[in-house]
């Protein structure tokens, strides 16, 4: 099995004026899929990213965000372990955040 991250993109919890029921239903989602994906001994990790960001140039200076520049904000992350990227894809189907406009990048996990 190879790994892969599933980088979650948009979908912003802390700028969406979301209802506190609202919020445990998506929430509720959230656990569904990952319990889903444990079932299968795929899930290796993840987590939520808050918005509050420094980048860091290598001149040593250092800038707060989230970024205006930034297109899209990178909301979280999923480890999975999985036989090849279309076997990743259809595990993509229980992401919870696409009414919200999330987006879903799948990368390989380069093995050194």
């Amino acid at each position: 099995m190879k790994e892969f991250m599933m980088i979650f993109i948009g979908g912003d919890y802390e700028t969406n004026d979301m209802s506190p029921e609202d919020f445990q239903r998506r929430m509720n989602l959230w656990n569904e899929w990952v319990e889903d994906l444990k079932k299968d001994d795929i899930f290796i990790d993840g987590r939520a990213l808050k918005n509050q960001s420094k980048m860091v140039e290598s001149t040593g200076l250092s800038t707060d965000g989230p970024f205006v520049e930034t297109k899209e904000l990178v909301t979280g992350y999923f480890l999975l372990k999985a036989k090849d990227l279309e076997h990743v894809t259809t595990l993509t189907k229980g992401y919870p955040d696409y009414d919200l406009g999330g987006k879903i990048e799948i990368r390989e996990i380069q093995a050194f």
